[in-house]
């Protein structure tokens, strides 16, 4: 597995949304459902307790950019809908 990198806003987030560390690289390694967001060429992990991590490829490593609980990540997808979102697994 490429290394992952956390940016200073997912950081942030996972704090504020109490998001441990070892859930997000669990989340990625063994995705409940895993979606492909065409308009930003990001994927959305999520996780067994709901957590949607977004992240990104970079050549050798992962960016995780956010960390969105399961609310606002149903919001996100109740808005744009799957002409946004492509359900991967």
């Amino acid at each position: 597995m490429e290394k992952i990198i956390f940016s200073k806003h997912a950081k942030h987030r996972m704090i504020e949304r109490k998001v441990a560390m070892n859930s997000v690289i669990d989340a990625i390694k063994s995705p409940k459902q895993l979606l492909y967001d065409k308009w930003k060429d990001l994927y959305i992990s999520i996780s067994s307790d709901g957590s949607a991590i977004v992240y990104a490829f970079h050549g050798s490593y992962i960016e995780i950019v956010t960390v969105l609980s399961k609310r606002e990540f149903n919001a996100i997808v109740s808005k744009y809908g799957y002409s946004r979102y492509k359900v991967i697994v």
